[in-house]
């Protein structure tokens, strides 16, 4: 990993705060000889293993138990090569990490295809295997004897604890530093949007398996680093210092700092490292204490102790922007005015809704004047046939609907399109190529963004975080990305700049700019719908996608998504759209498709479709 400049490492407020607090509050205590110097240097060690689960589960969701034998490996490897070859403690290092990347990499192609408590498993017998390896194969690891003389390091004249020391809370803080990145970054709002729902994530554009799979091996890396810090500090390891009780305790340091947010690990893992020197005659109980301990974190501090302070800070904040609005209307005759900090981005609607228009008109000048291709589409789940050999095409710049009764094969062909499902029968050609066999993130990455049936946000992510995953097409899961993100280069910053201007602009064509910086949790269920459309359209994509959009709005929200699907087919997008409203679909679409039974019964013009026989016989009749 590179060295991050000054500058850069300070653009990072919360990096700063963070360490500055930390050191504010532990050096006076350390002075005072009311805190060990060890519980502090052994705290840096823990807080780059709990960061690591913290960067996995806290932002992609995936509790891995297997971490503590990639920090069993990360500790053996210095131990055992010191003792055949005599290797210094950074030659060990870098062979234990070169280990354990290949572990994650290989392991991680086959844990992440497991979901939930299948991964927790998979990864939990890693872990165990690991254990039982180093407690059995005495000839190399020392089994239950262990292994002692692991080399020590020296900087200048600082004695070889303090230079360790300084070692460990050096390589921790860049670590650190670069978690807190790759958090806010492109990256972690990928990240986040795995978490919530893996296939939106897919279909903004997001390389699911493979962002996974580095994010795993790159937490690896992070615990093998603090194994091989541990085994140096320790002078020698034991296998008891890799079991099932220490995976316990570092589970609690993750859950009671707060996970998800990086600095809260370092809140966990002090007061955890801590407990020991206070709660004296407890140790003799430890598994029972570590359970009650467990159980008062879970009532006490659902979202840990840094989930409590940031809640804090977000209602003391909401508190005096309430204040601070109520004063506001009260000193202004009733007038509208713009919300602070909305200026910038009203002004570039303009210029953005522009480039909108020029894009489009690019791409359909070098492309087919059907932008989809449908020919013989077929897909049956069982014995039901869902779609039966369904022809049709869009033309560019139009909107085109797609209607029938309720398990007709709509949302079936919404999916085919996209991704979601494969297409088995027939072929699609989207934008002049074939999308059959092409994964979800591929197509949206073409030009093709949809939207659900049930919207399918990102809870994890504000209202505005939603739009940007969109507007940024998440991330390719690259190395590359991760590392770019990681470490704050110039780029990545101003394309996140730019992504947050470009989103709230499109907030501010759908009413909810002043609403960006919400939960998508606190919104109705239409102001998401209207969300999740502006999280599709903020990529400026060629096709739009719809299924349902307008179910559930209200008429003001009806007329709002109207007024905007007919500017995005003026600025030369082309919109497929599957809709109940019939009024809504008449007044919109150009075209329209009607399915029943899996089947086209019709096509052709509003006025056409809303006369044919077969139409109102099954689905406009009743």
């Amino acid at each position: 990993m590179m060295p991050a400049s000054p500058s850069m490492l300070m653009r990072n407020r919360t990096w700063l705060i963070a360490l500055a607090a930390y050191a504010v509050i532990v050096v006076p205590l350390m002075m005072t000889g009311l805190l060990y110097a060890d519980v502090v240097v052994t705290a840096g060690i823990f807080f780059i293993l709990v960061m690591a689960m913290d960067l996995l589960f806290g932002c992609a969701g995936l509790l891995s138990f297997g971490h503590i034998g990639f920090f069993a490996i990360g500790a053996y490897a210095p131990a055992v090569l010191a003792k055949f070859f005599a290797a210094p403690l950074f030659s060990g290092t870098l062979a234990g990490l070169a280990v354990n990347l290949v572990l994650a990499l290989t392991l991680g192609r086959v844990f992440l295809r497991l979901s939930g408590s299948y991964f927790m498993l998979g990864t939990l017998a890693f872990g165990i295997m690991v254990h039982a390896v180093i407690r059995t194969w005495y000839p190399v690891t020392g089994g239950d004897a262990g292994l002692g003389d692991i080399p020590r390091v020296a900087i200048g004249t600082l004695s070889p604890q303090m230079s360790l020391a300084l070692v460990i809370w050096v390589t921790a803080a860049l670590l650190f530093w670069f978690s807190l990145n790759l958090s806010s970054s492109r990256v972690g709002r990928a990240l986040r949007a795995i978490r919530g729902d893996a296939v939106s994530a897919a279909c903004c554009g997001v390389d699911v398996a493979r962002l996974r799979i580095n994010l795993f091996a790159l937490s690896a890396c992070y615990a093998s680093i603090s194994g091989s810090l541990f085994a140096a500090y320790n002078g020698a390891v034991h296998p008891d210092s890799f079991a099932l009780s220490a995976l316990l305790d570092v589970l609690l340091m993750l859950f009671f700092g707060g996970e998800g947010t990086i600095w809260g690990a370092l809140i966990g893992v002090t007061l955890l490292r801590v407990l020991p020197d206070v709660s004296g005659p407890l140790q003799a109980g430890k598994i029972l204490f570590s359970g009650v301990l467990f159980a008062v974190i879970i009532f006490l501090f659902p979202m840990g102790v840094a989930g409590a302070l940031k809640d804090g800070v977000k209602r003391f904040a909401r508190a005096r922007s309430g204040a601070r609005t109520s004063e506001a209307a009260a000193g202004t005759s009733g007038s509208a005015t713009v919300a602070p900090g909305r200026g910038a981005a009203g002004d570039t609607v303009t210029a953005v809704t522009g480039a909108v228009g020029l894009r489009a008109a690019g791409a359909a000048g070098g492309m087919p004047a059907a932008v989809i291709e449908v020919e013989g589409l077929g897909q049956s789940f069982g014995g039901l046939r869902a779609v039966d050999a369904v022809s049709f095409s869009v033309e560019a710049g139009s909107i085109r609907s797609l209607i029938g009764p309720n398990g007709a094969g709509k949302s079936t062909m919404l999916n085919l399109l996209s991704g979601v499902q494969p297409v088995r029968e027939g072929r699609v050609t989207g934008l002049g190529q074939p999308l059959a066999g092409l994964s979800p993130d591929r197509i949206a990455r073409l030009g093709v963004r949809r939207t659900f049936q049930h919207e399918r946000l990102f809870p994890h992510l504000s209202v505005i975080e939603n739009v940007m995953v969109g507007c940024e097409s998440g991330s390719d899961g690259s190395v590359g990305d991760l590392v770019r993100c990681g470490l704050a280069l110039p780029s990545t910053r101003a394309e996140a700049q730019r992504a947050r201007a470009a989103s709230l602009v499109w907030l501010e064509r759908i009413g909810l700019a002043d609403r960006a910086d919400d939960a998508v949790s606190e919104l109705p269920h239409g102001l998401r719908k209207l969300v999740e459309v502006a999280r599709a359209v903020a990529a400026v994509p060629q096709v739009l996608l719809l299924d349902e959009t307008a179910a559930g709005l209200n008429a003001t929200e009806k007329a709002r998504l109207k007024t905007l699907l007919r500017s995005l087919r003026a600025e030369g997008v082309t919109t497929l759209l599957i809709e109940h409203d019939m009024a809504f679909v008449m007044d919109i679409s150009d075209r329209i498709l009607v399915l029943d039974f899996g089947r086209l019964i019709a096509e052709g013009p509003p006025d056409v479709v809303r006369r044919d026989p077969a139409v109102l016989a099954a689905y406009l009749g009743a």
